[in-house]
């Protein structure tokens, strides 16, 4: 076994004889898998200190192996339900991961169930910018270089900001979650990553076509999936900073001891009341990020033992442990 791993993510039990000899047949390190309850945890030997120093040196290299990383993951969410861990979070070492796996074995086996089925699709519109000005050039008239550019511009940008909310509008109703993502080339295209049950790529060419004329005017459209759902749904290897637990514990306003039943239902309360698609001035799409990396954290401390849980017993917690996505 490898000194280190880099854990890929975590399938059913069922077929995962098959699907670990599909990853293992593509190209990359060694595969490992490991039973957990009735998850498999899949992993491969991490990249030995002489081996990375010399990808760091060589960028194509890099590049090469992070493709091959990412391969392995599209494929796994393609053949069986699969819960990915995020690639930049995801190194341990070897000796650790039997522990953390059979500590947190059935809400690994919850998340699973929750999230393992869905997959995430980037969807892209593009554009030409010289085609949106050609139909405004009585805007730019008379105008000098400096104010030209201001009103170019704010064209561009006002095209961006409408088609990306004709998107939103069109996608929202299809998909079960949805992110923006950051501008692409400049102000000539607009994209959202959107989150589907697995097979629900027809639901978004749907949604694509009900978008107006005025909107997919010379627009093209990427999509781009199936793709695990690490924007949505992803495990992370996280150590345990001094005090986390003692924030975490504050933020969500609880007390000292409380059943593991009480602290889920008390999570789903303030996320109702903070969820940035509520209406009311309660929303607060900050306070309920922080809220949700608060109760992953304890949840996941918590792992599988039932009953009450603690402060002072999770704050005495330390080294690594798996970060889940939340599962119930």
């Amino acid at each position: 076994m490898a000194d280190k791993l880099t854990l890929l993510g975590f399938a059913p039990i069922d077929g995962a004889e098959a699907l670990a000899a599909r990853l293992a047949a593509l190209p990359g390190p060694a595969l490992e898998m490991r039973r957990a309850g009735a998850v498999v945890a899949f992993a491969q030997a991490e990249t030995s200190p002489k081996r990375a120093l010399l990808l760091a040196r060589d960028r194509a290299g890099l590049l090469g192996a992070l493709a091959a990383l990412q391969q392995r993951l599209e494929l796994a969410c393609q053949l069986s339900p699969f819960l990915p861990a995020d690639p930049g979070a995801a190194t341990l070492p070897a000796g650790e991961w039997p522990a953390l796996l059979e500590a947190q074995q059935e809400a690994l086996a919850e998340a699973l169930a929750k999230h393992g089925a869905t997959h995430q699709w980037d969807v892209i519109l593009r554009w030409s910018p010289e085609a949106v000005l050609a139909g405004q050039r009585e805007r730019f008239a008379g105008l000098g270089r400096a104010a030209l550019a201001e009103a170019v511009a704010a064209a561009l940008s006002e095209e961006r900001h409408a088609r990306l909310a004709a998107l939103r509008r069109a996608l929202g109703p299809k998909v079960i979650e949805m992110h923006e993502q950051a501008p692409v080339a400049e102000d000539a295209a607009c994209g959202v990553t959107v989150l589907v049950p697995a097979g629900g790529e027809a639901a978004i060419e749907e949604a694509l076509g009900t978008l107006p004329p005025a909107v997919t005017e010379g627009v093209s459209a990427d999509l781009r999936g199936p793709l695990p759902p690490l924007a949505f749904a992803a495990v992370r290897v996280a150590e345990l900073p001094r005090g986390a637990v003692e924030r975490a514990w504050t933020l969500l306003g609880l007390p000292e001891a409380l059943p593991m039943g009480e602290l889920r239902r008390h999570w789903r309360g303030l996320a109702t009341l903070l969820h940035p698609d509520r209406a009311g001035a309660e929303a607060d799409p900050a306070r309920f990020a922080e809220a949700a990396a608060a109760y992953r954290l304890l949840q996941s401390l918590a792992g599988d033992a039932g009953g009450e849980v603690r402060r002072t017993t999770l704050a005495a917690r330390s080294g690594r442990h798996l970060l889940l996505p939340e599962a119930a």
